[in-house]
Protein backbone atom coordinates (compact mmCIF):
# COMPACT_ATOMS: atom_id res chain seq x y z
CA UNK A 1 0.00 0.00 0.00
CA UNK A 2 1.17 3.57 -0.67
CA UNK A 3 2.71 5.61 2.13
CA UNK A 4 0.19 8.28 3.12
CA UNK A 5 1.67 11.73 3.62
CA UNK A 6 0.60 14.99 5.24
CA UNK A 7 2.47 18.00 3.83
CA UNK A 8 2.64 21.13 5.98
CA UNK A 9 4.03 24.47 4.78
CA UNK A 10 2.74 28.03 4.68
CA UNK A 11 4.09 28.58 1.16
CA UNK A 12 1.68 27.29 -1.48
CA UNK A 13 4.38 27.27 -4.16
CA UNK A 14 6.41 24.78 -2.11
CA UNK A 15 3.38 22.55 -1.53
CA UNK A 16 2.67 22.58 -5.27
CA UNK A 17 6.31 21.80 -6.03
CA UNK A 18 6.31 18.84 -3.67
CA UNK A 19 3.08 17.55 -5.15
CA UNK A 20 4.77 17.60 -8.55
CA UNK A 21 7.88 15.67 -7.53
CA UNK A 22 5.82 13.17 -5.51
CA UNK A 23 3.66 12.47 -8.56
CA UNK A 24 6.63 10.54 -9.96
CA UNK A 25 6.48 8.02 -7.10
CA UNK A 26 3.58 5.56 -7.11
CA UNK A 27 4.35 4.30 -3.59
CA UNK A 28 3.96 7.79 -2.09
CA UNK A 29 0.49 9.33 -1.73
CA UNK A 30 -0.07 12.90 -0.57
CA UNK A 31 -3.26 12.39 1.39
CA UNK A 32 -3.61 15.99 2.59
CA UNK A 33 -1.83 19.34 2.76
CA UNK A 34 -1.98 22.10 5.35
CA UNK A 35 -0.70 25.67 5.18
CA UNK A 36 -0.52 26.17 8.94
CA UNK A 37 0.26 24.29 12.13
CA UNK A 38 -3.33 24.76 13.30
CA UNK A 39 -4.72 23.17 10.16
CA UNK A 40 -2.20 20.33 10.38
CA UNK A 41 -3.26 19.47 13.93
CA UNK A 42 -6.92 19.51 12.93
CA UNK A 43 -6.19 17.03 10.13
CA UNK A 44 -4.23 14.81 12.52
CA UNK A 45 -7.16 14.78 14.93
CA UNK A 46 -9.50 13.67 12.15
CA UNK A 47 -7.37 11.27 10.12
CA UNK A 48 -4.24 9.12 10.22
CA UNK A 49 -1.06 9.39 8.17
CA UNK A 50 2.10 7.34 7.81
CA UNK A 51 4.33 10.38 7.46
CA UNK A 52 4.22 14.12 8.09
CA UNK A 53 6.63 16.39 6.22
CA UNK A 54 6.53 19.84 7.77
CA UNK A 55 8.14 23.24 7.72
CA UNK A 56 9.53 24.38 11.07
CA UNK A 57 8.82 28.12 11.04
CA UNK A 58 5.23 29.09 10.30
CA UNK A 59 3.37 32.29 11.21
CA UNK A 60 0.69 30.70 13.38
CA UNK A 61 2.70 28.14 15.35
CA UNK A 62 6.18 27.16 16.42
CA UNK A 63 7.44 24.03 14.71
CA UNK A 64 8.50 22.44 17.96
CA UNK A 65 4.99 22.66 19.42
CA UNK A 66 3.58 21.12 16.23
CA UNK A 67 6.04 18.22 16.35
CA UNK A 68 5.34 17.48 20.01
CA UNK A 69 1.55 17.61 19.58
CA UNK A 70 1.70 15.57 16.38
CA UNK A 71 3.72 12.95 18.22
CA UNK A 72 1.02 12.79 20.91
CA UNK A 73 -1.80 12.48 18.36
CA UNK A 74 -0.03 9.97 16.10
CA UNK A 75 2.73 8.12 17.98
CA UNK A 76 3.45 5.78 15.05
CA UNK A 77 3.58 8.47 12.39
CA UNK A 78 7.03 9.41 11.12
CA UNK A 79 8.04 13.07 10.99
CA UNK A 80 10.48 14.80 8.64
CA UNK A 81 11.22 18.50 9.04
CA UNK A 82 11.81 20.34 5.77
CA UNK A 83 13.42 23.65 6.62
CA UNK A 84 16.13 26.22 6.05
CA UNK A 85 19.36 26.08 8.07
CA UNK A 86 18.08 26.49 11.63
CA UNK A 87 20.17 27.36 14.70
CA UNK A 88 21.86 24.35 16.32
CA UNK A 89 19.63 24.61 19.40
CA UNK A 90 16.52 24.36 17.19
CA UNK A 91 17.88 21.32 15.36
CA UNK A 92 18.69 19.70 18.69
CA UNK A 93 15.15 20.39 19.95
CA UNK A 94 13.67 18.96 16.73
CA UNK A 95 15.66 15.77 17.27
CA UNK A 96 14.75 15.40 20.92
CA UNK A 97 11.07 16.16 20.25
CA UNK A 98 10.86 12.99 18.18
CA UNK A 99 11.35 13.91 14.54
CA UNK A 100 13.09 11.20 12.55
CA UNK A 101 14.46 13.37 9.77
CA UNK A 102 15.62 16.84 8.79
CA UNK A 103 16.14 17.94 5.20
CA UNK A 104 17.14 21.38 3.95
CA UNK A 105 14.64 22.88 1.51
CA UNK A 106 17.37 23.72 -1.00
CA UNK A 107 18.26 20.02 -1.23
CA UNK A 108 14.71 18.66 -1.00
CA UNK A 109 14.58 17.18 -4.49
CA UNK A 110 17.89 15.34 -4.02
CA UNK A 111 17.53 14.24 -0.40
CA UNK A 112 13.85 13.95 0.43
CA UNK A 113 13.27 10.53 -1.10
CA UNK A 114 16.35 9.17 0.70
CA UNK A 115 14.99 10.61 3.93
CA UNK A 116 11.57 9.05 3.40
CA UNK A 117 13.09 5.66 2.65
CA UNK A 118 15.19 5.88 5.81
CA UNK A 119 12.48 6.95 8.26
CA UNK A 120 9.89 4.53 6.89
CA UNK A 121 12.41 1.75 7.54
CA UNK A 122 12.87 2.85 11.16
CA UNK A 123 16.09 4.73 10.56
CA UNK A 124 16.86 8.43 10.78
CA UNK A 125 18.00 10.90 8.16
CA UNK A 126 19.62 14.24 9.00
CA UNK A 127 21.13 16.48 6.35
CA UNK A 128 24.92 16.75 6.72
CA UNK A 129 24.54 20.45 7.56
CA UNK A 130 22.22 19.54 10.44
CA UNK A 131 24.74 17.07 11.87
CA UNK A 132 27.53 19.64 11.60
CA UNK A 133 25.38 22.30 13.27
CA UNK A 134 24.58 19.94 16.13
CA UNK A 135 28.20 19.10 16.75
CA UNK A 136 29.30 22.74 16.57
CA UNK A 137 26.87 23.67 19.33
CA UNK A 138 29.04 23.02 22.35
CA UNK A 139 27.23 22.55 25.66
CA UNK A 140 28.59 22.22 29.16
CA UNK A 141 29.38 18.57 29.56
CA UNK A 142 27.97 16.43 32.29
CA UNK A 143 29.68 13.33 33.57
CA UNK A 144 30.30 11.60 30.28
CA UNK A 145 30.14 7.85 29.62
CA UNK A 146 32.19 8.66 26.51
CA UNK A 147 35.89 9.27 26.76
CA UNK A 148 37.37 12.53 25.51
CA UNK A 149 38.83 10.66 22.54
CA UNK A 150 35.46 9.05 21.74
CA UNK A 151 33.84 12.49 21.72
CA UNK A 152 36.53 13.74 19.33
CA UNK A 153 35.91 10.78 17.03
CA UNK A 154 32.14 11.32 17.22
CA UNK A 155 32.45 14.98 16.23
CA UNK A 156 34.63 14.08 13.24
CA UNK A 157 32.25 11.30 12.20
CA UNK A 158 29.46 13.86 12.13
CA UNK A 159 31.56 15.84 9.64
CA UNK A 160 31.52 12.72 7.44
CA UNK A 161 35.25 12.09 7.70
CA UNK A 162 36.52 8.60 6.93
CA UNK A 163 38.46 6.56 9.48
CA UNK A 164 41.66 7.36 7.61
CA UNK A 165 40.95 11.10 7.70
CA UNK A 166 40.06 10.96 11.40
CA UNK A 167 43.27 9.07 12.13
CA UNK A 168 45.26 11.74 10.32
CA UNK A 169 43.61 14.59 12.23
CA UNK A 170 43.97 12.95 15.64
CA UNK A 171 47.44 11.51 14.98
CA UNK A 172 46.35 7.98 15.80
CA UNK A 173 46.23 4.80 13.75
CA UNK A 174 43.31 3.91 11.51
CA UNK A 175 42.87 0.71 13.49
CA UNK A 176 42.49 2.76 16.69
CA UNK A 177 39.80 4.86 15.03
CA UNK A 178 37.94 1.71 14.03
CA UNK A 179 38.13 0.50 17.63
CA UNK A 180 36.64 3.80 18.85
CA UNK A 181 33.87 3.54 16.27
CA UNK A 182 32.98 0.04 17.41
CA UNK A 183 32.98 1.16 21.04
CA UNK A 184 30.73 4.12 20.22
CA UNK A 185 28.22 1.87 18.48
CA UNK A 186 28.00 -0.26 21.61
CA UNK A 187 26.89 2.70 23.70
CA UNK A 188 23.26 2.64 24.94
CA UNK A 189 20.80 4.19 22.51
CA UNK A 190 23.19 4.39 19.58
CA UNK A 191 21.89 3.65 16.10
CA UNK A 192 24.56 4.86 13.74
CA UNK A 193 26.17 8.29 13.89
CA UNK A 194 22.87 10.18 14.20
CA UNK A 195 21.78 7.94 17.05
CA UNK A 196 25.07 8.65 18.78
CA UNK A 197 24.59 12.41 18.36
CA UNK A 198 21.10 12.13 19.84
CA UNK A 199 22.48 10.07 22.71
CA UNK A 200 25.20 12.65 23.34
CA UNK A 201 22.73 15.54 23.42
CA UNK A 202 20.26 13.68 25.62
CA UNK A 203 23.04 13.16 28.15
CA UNK A 204 24.46 16.70 27.71
CA UNK A 205 27.78 15.38 26.45
CA UNK A 206 28.22 17.92 23.63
Amino acid sequence: MPITILLVDDHRILLDGLRYIFSEKEHLHIKATADSGTEALKLLEEDSFDLMITDYCMPDSHGLALIKRARELSPRMKIIVLSMVDPPEDIRDIMLAGAEGYVLKKYARQELFYAIDAVMNNRQYWSPEASKALLSDRRPAGRSPLTARELEVLRLLARELTSREIASQLFISERTVETHRKNLLRKPGSAGVIGLIKYAYTHKLV
